[in-house]
């Protein structure tokens, strides 16, 4: 990893991985949190003699089955990025190689694309460009 206060290939100081790797940590731990609340909640299942507790109690699991699917993928996204910093490639894109870019990585910590990147390919994939 970077020393604190010099630059690494992506423009970032020591310093700035630094706390973008405790957010990163820290992001990892609420995501494992959420994840095994959903793992709860899926398994709690009673069953309900009123239909409309039957319902609810679907609803609720439906709903922790979308959202930890959801935390899954963000809990991957969150795991590559603290691999890169460990082998050091941590703000670069994964496409051009190209800095990130600290306010994208301050808003998205994960990121793996510059801004620039992200809204080409979300264009193409539209197929709106």
């Amino acid at each position: 990893m970077t020393s604190l206060g010099t630059e690494n290939r992506s423009g970032l100081t020591g310093t700035d991985i630094l706390r973008l790797r405790d957010r990163l940590l820290e992001l990892r731990r609420q995501v494992l949190e959420r994840l095994a609340d959903d793992q709860s909640t899926i398994r709690e299942a009673e069953p309900q003699t009123e239909p409309l507790d039957a319902a609810e109690q679907t609803r609720e699991q439906d709903d922790s089955v979308a959202l930890a699917g959801r935390d899954q993928s963000l809990l991957t996204e969150i795991e590559r990025a603290l691999a890169k910093i460990q082998t050091g490639s941590y703000g670069l894109s994964e496409a051009s190689g190209e800095p990130i870019g600290l306010r994208r990585l301050t808003a998205v910590p994960w990121a793996r694309y510059t801004i620039d990147e992200e809204e080409e390919s979300d264009t193409f994939n539209d197929g709106d460009g």
